[in-house]
């Protein structure tokens, strides 16, 4: 059951930027080796041939504050994603419009989602997250303060625990699916696992895919 549903008739659109650590941070965490790789810190690894970049995304389990008092087990998903081609409209040129139509959280823990298979250059996916209004009693998402990010197929994301975020929007039309493999905390208590909220008629969330050039 849905913490609220929201009428997002007035809401702008939402448009969809480049995903960097910083850009990121309010909302959790990245994996983007190619960003961090000059700023995070870092130790040569394996003999000199691999180097070690060090504590680049969270890791969260804060599921002894639970209601239930159960006890959580860390685990490792696969979500298999195809572009949810029904919400998805051509608005100009090479711009897309995506309709949202839901907002999840994990009150207790971190979720990362690792993208399997796909070309480091790429723009594979969107991730959607807002901020929580803190004076709402139970600490629903702000739409105000909705925001996108257009992923690499070589960035990984981890969203903070608490962190209002949409299902993956995987973008290419043409493939299947994308997997992603999904480490999160578990209890196995449903809405201590995860709390929605629905948007209706929806928000729209606007995108650009830079289409890979074949090589000569």
């Amino acid at each position: 059951m849905a913490l609220k549903t929201f009428d997002t008739r007035l809401l702008p659109e939402v448009r969809a930027q480049n995903l960097t650590p910083e850009a990121f941070a309010p909302y959790g965490g990245i994996i983007s080796a190619d960003h961090q790789i000059k700023n995070a810190e870092s130790s040569s690894a394996n003999y000199g041939t691999a180097t070690k970049i060090h504590r680049v995304a969270p890791v969260e389990n804060h599921f002894s504050k639970c209601k239930s008092g159960a006890p959580a087990t860390p685990r490792w998903n696969i979500f298999r994603c195809s572009a949810p081609k029904h919400l998805i409209n051509v608005k100009s040129g090479k711009t897309k419009t995506y309709t949202a139509k839901v907002l999840e959280r994990h009150p207790y823990s971190t979720q990362t989602f690792i993208p399997m298979g796909q070309a480091r250059e790429k723009d594979s996916y969107v991730v959607i997250v807002a901020q929580t209004d803190y004076s709402s009693d139970q600490l629903l998402p702000d739409p105000t303060t909705l925001k996108a990010f257009i992923c690499k197929g070589n960035q990984s994301i981890t969203y903070g625990a608490g962190t209002w975020h949409a299902p993956m929007v995987v973008v290419d039309e043409q493939i299947p699916h994308i997997d992603f493999a999904v480490f999160i905390h578990e209890n196995g208590v449903a809405e201590e696992d995860c709390q929605e909220c629905y948007f209706e008629p929806g928000y729209s969330v606007a995108y650009e895919v830079n289409e890979l050039q074949p090589k000569l």
